[in-house]
C-alpha cells in the first residue's frame, strides 16, 4: 500500500473535496463550507517520498526540473488528481477526486484551484467525478489526520472553540482576562503575557509540532505558506473576545508566534478622551498616531475611522492585515495582497474613487511611505501609524522611508500638512492616556 493511501482513506471518510499538504504545515482538509485543518503535519522528506512513489514518470521528469506538475493516480477503485508545487525545501500538495474513472493523465504545469468544487461535480460542471465512498474501518496511520478537530473515531469531542483552535482560543482568553495586549509564544516555553508593559509567563509550554500546529489551524492558506518560504507571516482571526494580529517567525528554539490583542470593534472617541481628534477630523491634512509596541496605536486610529463612518464620510483603509472590523456602510477595508496589490495601488484607487478619508496602516516601508505622501498630496484627511516617541521624528522617519529623491518633497509636504499627532500610553495599572500635539515642532 502507498503510504498516501492513508490520506486519501482520511479524505474520503469524511466526505472532504480534497487536501492540502504543506511541508511542515497541518494537513488541510478542503469543504464547500471552507477549509479546516488536521492535527497531522508531514514533513518535508516524508512529502516528497510519498509523491515520488506515486507519482507518474512525466510528473517526476516535471517535478525533478522544479516545475508544477499535475497527474492522476487510482486507490481502492477511486481516482484522484494530485497537483504539486514543488519548491526548494517546501513542497506544496493539492489532492482532489478526479473525474469519473479514466486514463491516468500526464503531467501539465497548471495547479489545482484554491478552493475546491464539490465532490460530486467537476469543475467544469459536466462530468461527475468519482463517488465518495461510505465511510469504513480505518487504521492507526488513518487516525493520524483525524485526531483533534476532527475528534477520531468515538473520541469525545473537542472543546468548544471559535477560532477553531481552543488550545488558542483558552490562551487568549485567558491574557484578555488579565487585561494582557499582547501574548508570546515560543517552542518550549509557556506563553508570555504583557500587562502594562511587564512580562510575566502563563500557562503551559508547547513544543515545535504543537505550536506550528495550533497556529496552522487559525492561519489562513497564504499565511502558511509565507511562513514555510519567508520564515514570517503576519495574519489575523477572531477569537470570540475580539480580533488577533499574530506574526509568525523562528528563533533557536523553533517556532514563534506573537499575538497582539484587539478589540472586536472599535471604541467610541469619548471613551478615549482625545477632545481635539474630534474637530481634527473635520480638516484635510494628516494626522499621526505615535508611540511604541503594544501602546494602542492600531485602536486609537481604529476609533478615528469609527467616528468618521459615523459622520458618513467615504474611508478607505489599507491594512496588512486588516485587524479591527468596521461595520459602517461608508468604511472600506482593503489587505494587502488579499484586495489590492501594494499600498501605493492601494492609494491611488481610493484618490479615483474620491474617498473623503485614507487610514493607512503602520509606515515602516519605502512603498507605505510614498504611499502615505501620495494620499496627503491628493489632499484628503489621512490618518496613519508610525512607531515614534515624537511627532518630530515621526516624520523624519517618514521622510527617511521615502528615500533620497522624495526627501525634500516629503519634508515640505509632510510639515504643512500635518494637523496633530496622538500618543497612547499605558500608565500604572494598565490605564491608557492620551497626548495630542497640533503641530509638530
Amino acid at each position: 500500500m502507498a503510504k498516501l493511501d492513508a490520506y486519501l482513506r482520511s479524505i474520503e471518510k469524511f466526505g472532504a473535496a480534497g487536501a492540502v499538504l504543506t511541508s511542515g504545515q497541518p494537513i488541510t482538509l478542503k469543504f464547500p463550507s471552507g477549509d479546516r485543518n488536521a492535527t497531522q503535519v508531514t514533513s518535508h522528506d516524508q512529502l516528497v517520498g510519498m509523491i515520488r512513489e506515486v507519482a507518474s514518470p512525466s510528473g517526476l521528469d516535471q517535478i525533478d526540473q522544479g516545475r508544477p506538475a499535475r497527474f492522476e493516480i487510482e486507490s481502492a477503485g477511486f481516482h484522484y488528481a494530485i497537483s504539486v508545487a514543488p519548491r526548494q525545501g517546501a513542497w506544496q500538495v493539492m489532492i482532489e477526486p478526479a473525474r469519473a474513472p479514466s486514463a491516468v493523465s500526464s503531467a501539465i504545469p497548471t495547479p489545482l484551484p484554491q478552493s475546491a468544487s464539490s465532490p460530486s461535480q467537476s469543475s467544469s460542471g459536466t462530468h461527475p467525478r468519482a463517488a465518495t465512498p461510505p465511510p469504513f474501518a480505518v487504521d492507526a496511520v488513518d487516525m493520524m489526520i483525524e485526531r483533534g478537530q476532527y475528534g477520531g473515531g468515538s473520541a469525545a469531542p473537542a472543546p468548544a472553540t471559535t477560532s477553531g483552535s481552543a488550545i488558542l482560543d483558552q490562551i487568549t482568553r485567558a491574557a484578555r482576562g488579565a487585561r494582557a495586549t499582547d501574548v508570546f509564544m515560543g517552542t518550549g516555553i509557556a506563553p508570555v503575557h504583557r500587562v502594562a508593559g511587564e512580562l510575566t509567563a502563563h500557562g503551559n509550554a508547547m513544543d515545535a509540532e504543537a505550536l506550528s500546529r495550533e497556529v496552522g489551524i487559525v492561519a489562513p492558506a497564504i499565511a502558511r505558506g509565507a511562513w514555510t518560504d519567508h520564515r514570517t507571516a503576519v495574519f489575523a482571526y477572531g477569537d470570540g473576545g475580539g480580533r488577533v494580529r499574530v506574526t509568525l517567525g523562528r528563533d533557536q528554539r523553533g517556532p514563534t508566534a506573537a499575538l497582539r490583542l484587539l478589540p472586536d470593534e472599535a471604541p467610541a472617541l469619548e471613551r478615549l478622551a482625545i477632545p481635539k481628534a474630534g474637530e481634527w477630523l473635520g480638516m484635510r491634512g494628516l494626522i499621526v498616531v505615535i508611540g511604541g509596541a503594544g501602546v494602542g496605536k492600531s485602536v486609537t486610529m481604529a476609533a478615528l475611522v469609527r467616528v468618521l463612518g459615523e459622520r458618513q464620510r467615504r474611508v478607505i483603509t489599507i491594512e496588512d492585515p486588516i485587524e479591527v472590523v468596521h461595520v459602517a456602510p461608508t468604511i472600506s477595508q482593503r489587505a494587502i495582497g488579499e484586495h489590492v496589490l501594494s499600498i501605493r495601488a492601494a492609494v491611488a484607487e481610493a484618490l479615483s474613487e474620491g474617498a473623503d478619508a485614507i487610514a493607512i496602516g503602520e509606515i515602516t516601508t519605502a512603498d507605505a511611505a510614498n504611499a502615505l505622501l501620495d494620499a496627503v498630496l491628493g489632499g484628503l484627511l489621512v490618518l496613519t501609524t508610525i512607531g515614534a516617541p515624537s511627532p518630530a521624528i515621526a516624520l523624519e522617519r517618514i521622510v527617511a522611508l521615502a528615500g533620497i529623491d522624495n526627501r525634500e518633497l516629503a519634508r515640505s509636504v509632510l510639515g504643512e500638512s500635518l494637523i496633530g499627532s496622538i500618543r497612547p500610553a499605558i500608565g500604572r495599572g494598565g490605564a491608557r492616556t492620551f497626548e495630542t500635539t497640533s503641530r509638530a515642532g
